[in-house]
């Protein structure tokens, strides 16, 4: 470095350091009023810690040395103000599956409620806010209501007013239990791995040996650190997420985008590696990710999902669309209540009829009328069920499971669930079992897209599948049921389009859109391919010498496979369930649902919808209630009609320009891009990205169509780990919002690349002898 740039350098050095200790120190606002030290506590541990002005990282474990902890159910902590004082705001930081109750008084002995911090989202202790009527208080009090045996909290305070930044920013505490370790180690390796695949073949024999050595040690660092921050957690596997994708990413470009190296051997084998541990981390690295109450042990099961899933296909006759939660809450009111509702008055479950939340005493006629549709047998079966999820997941999560929008798959997707589970009972092998198929229809998809596209595409699916943010909400799919049959099917039947199996092609594009509808813009997509090929052979009147698929047998084949599979899934599931309580009843149940906005939708209609104005810390600043979020949300879609449908011309536009230049295969993926365009999906569906790596797809690593690949899958891999960066907002609707805005603009790029890139390439069988990428 020469003289006159190093004061430059050190300066950098100098402001980066100070921006960073901003960042973790703030100025106490003037409407906050001080607690002091507790004025009265019991069944606390360390209850001074709430009060100290200090919290800790979004995310730090629940035993953090900075957290207070509460031990029992009349646990709490007594804060005297010194005199009445009147309060405006309320910030809380506590574990994120626990609720925390703030209670204040005027004599310290009648306590009358003021606010709940309720459960949220990603594991560890998590910040809470509320802004509410002006109350007067001289004492607080902060109680706890535990999701499990774990309930701590970590900074409470109460403010006279809102301040200017809200949520107030409130300096860390600093220690060494709060660093990741095996966060760190991860991103020590992805750097290492970094350095050794860009300046490969690019730097002195002695320099690469060392840059690989290093790799491999830290390789051997990484595992070592990861055992001490075991079991993992959020920082861990947001980590890997992005290691993996950024490390997989210079791969793709180093092989595919640069010179072409001579030996591509380490390259493959880090690559290997990556998805391995893409795939491990969607499985949570093998820890279980859920909690079993009754066993008071972890759990593999997604008691969640399946407790929603499970029952809903087993006894779909007598539940249907709508039934599932009330049913749920009569067995429980029988079982544990003797029969009485008042027991759990006060608490909200979804009407699946209208997705209306309700008052338990609201839906009262309807949860005692809905045993009526059982036969005795039946009755006391589902009861037994019933007893093995609220034994498992514990009386509030059991409930608060009853708030979702309950199944929404497709008759013919719950045939199948139908059929597995309508002589099984609810237990823990059973869930098991049966959790195995999605990780058996993944390896399927690997093994044939190997096959089919060549071993690099194969592993940079793999990567997505894992590195993606999309499916994450709280959880990953470990542990449930056909999570992810439509997609495999989806990406299978890429393949086989690929390979020319054109009527089993149909088959498996059929039976994806049957199981969840979406995929049907990938068949459109297929026609419109056929379409474009047929003008070309009025226009020509001949054939495209180039490219001999696109045949009307062709056609005919595909279309064949498609009613084939729609005709027996669609006749086999309307006469085992009925025409009118399946289809009819699905139809009626997906047109509410469709356009009804969450906080973890992603797409366009997402981004469209989006308006400050309406959220929910706005709303209660103006005193209006939170809820109207949804109604304003959609008429904010409503009013905004012209971006919507103007984006949608867009990308349409430019997925058929691309369509029109690229192989029948290319065509199904540029369809199933179009998922988050058309519709408003929730985010697992956009799970369906980890088989987009197959555009532009081909065998070898020599022609411009490779190149066009590679670009292709850089884009995707860079998408994944920048999503990392979305972690750092808050809250989910934030998150999604940060996730789709990175979507689209990927989306532009890669639908660019494929419209700059002419593939009409005849199919080649894998049997034939190539290069393999």
């Amino acid at each position: 470095m020469s003289p006159e740039r190093r004061p430059r350098s050190l300066l950098g050095c100098a402001l980066f350091v100070l921006l960073v200790a901003a960042a973790c120190t703030a100025r106490t606002p003037s409407e906050r009023i001080e607690l002091g030290a507790p004025h009265e506590s019991e069944g606390v541990s360390n209850p001074e810690r709430l009060s100290d002005g200090r919290r800790a990282f979004d995310g730090t474990d629940w035993n953090s040395e900075t957290a207070a902890r509460f031990h029992h159910a009349r646990s709490y902590v007594d804060f005297d103000l010194g005199e009445m004082r009147t309060i405006r705001a309320v910030y809380l930081q506590g574990d994120n599956n626990d609720e925390f109750i703030v209670e204040i008084s005027k004599d310290g002995r009648v306590f009358e409620h003021m606010w709940t911090a309720g459960k949220t989202g990603a594991a560890g202790l998590r910040a809470r806010w509320h802004v509410l009527p002006e109350r007067s208080a001289r004492y607080v009090r902060l109680r706890a209501r535990g999701g499990d045996l774990a309930v701590t909290a970590s900074e409470l305070q109460v403010f006279s007013d809102r301040p200017s930044a809200w949520p107030p920013r409130i300096p860390v505490r600093w220690n060494a239990s709060i660093i990741n370790w095996g966060a760190l180690g991860l991103l020590f390796l992805g750097i290492t791995l970094g350095l050794a695949v860009v300046f490969d073949e690019r730097t002195s024999s002695r320099a690469r040996r060392f840059l690989w050595t290093a790799a491999a040690v830290s390789g051997g660092v990484a595992a070592y650190a990861i055992t001490l921050s075991w079991p993992p957690k959020a920082e861990l596997i947001n980590a890997s997420r992005a290691v993996a994708a950024f490390v997989s990413a210079l791969v793709v470009v180093r092989l595919g985008l640069w010179r072409p190296l001579e030996n591509t051997r380490a390259a493959h084998a880090v690559l290997a590696a990556m998805a391995v541990l893409s795939v491990a981390t969607f499985y949570n690295l093998g820890h279980p990710q859920f909690w079993d109450m009754r066993a008071r042990a972890p759990t593999y099961v997604h008691s969640f999902d399946q407790r929603v899933y499970f029952p809903s296909a087993k006894y779909f006759h007598e539940l249907g669309y709508d039934g599932v939660y009330l049913a749920s809450v009569k067995a429980y009111s029988e079982d544990r209540l003797n029969g009485s509702l008042s027991g759990v008055v006060g608490k909200e479950i979804r009407d699946l009829r209208d997705y209306e939340l309700r008052l338990i005493e609201e839906l009262a006629p309807e949860i005692d009328a809905v045993k009526d549709r059982f036969t005795p047998d039946r009755w006391t079966e589902f009861k037994r069920d019933m007893a093995y999820f609220w034994g498992a997941m514990g009386r509030n999560a059991y409930f608060d499971s009853l708030r979702d929008h309950g199944g929404n798959a497709t008759p013919a997707w719950f045939l199948v669930a139908h059929l597995l589970y309508r002589s099984a009972d609810a237990n823990d092998s059973v869930f098991l079992w049966s959790a195995l198929v999605d990780p058996m229809l993944l390896l399927l998809f690997f093994v044939v897209a190997w096959r089919t596209f060549g071993l690099r595409p194969a592993l940079v699916c793999m990567v997505v599948f894992g590195a993606t943010t999309f499916y994450q909400l709280g959880s990953n799919w470990g542990g449930a049921l056909l999570r992810n049959d439509w997609m495999v099917t989806l990406g299978l039947g890429v393949c086989a389009l690929r390979l020319r199996r054109y009527f089993l092609a149909g088959v498996l594009l059929g039976w994806s859109a049957m199981i969840r509808a979406f995929p049907i813009v990938a068949l459109l997509f297929v026609v419109v391919w056929f379409l474009t090929r047929w003008f070309d052979r009025r226009r020509a009147r001949e054939n495209d010498r180039a490219d001999e698929s696109g045949r009307p047998a062709d056609f005919v084949k595909l279309a064949a496979g498609v009613a084939a599979i729609s005709l027996a899934l669609g006749f086999a599931s309307a006469w085992t369930f009925g025409l009118q309580e399946s289809w009819v009843a699905w139809a009626e149940k997906i047109s509410i649902h469709v356009d009804d906005p969450n906080v973890n939708h992603v797409g366009l209609t997402a981004l469209v919808g989006y308006d400050p104005e309406n959220l929910w810390g706005r709303l209660r600043a103006r005193n209006e209630d939170p809820k109207l979020w949804k109604p304003l949300t959609r008429q904010t879609v409503r009013d905004r009609w012209w971006l919507r449908y103007g984006g949608m011309l867009l990308f349409t536009g430019l997925a058929l320009v691309a369509t029109r230049r690229n192989r029948l295969s290319d065509a199904a993926i540029l369809g199933a891009m179009m998922i988050p365009i058309y519709f408003y999906p929730s985010n697992y569906y956009l799970h369906s990205i980890f088989f987009w790596p197959l555009l532009l797809a081909v065998r070898g690593d020599s022609s411009s169509s490779s190149r066009s690949w590679a670009e292709v899958a850089a884009i995707l891999l860079a998408l994944c780990a920048l999503q990392w960066f979305g972690w750092f907002s808050r809250g989910h609707y934030n998150q999604f919002l940060i996730w789709s805005g990175m979507l689209l603009t990927a989306m532009v790029a890669i639908l660019l690349t494929a419209v700059a890139t002419q593939q009409r390439v005849p199919a080649v069988s894998p049997a034939r002898s190539e290069s393999r990428s």
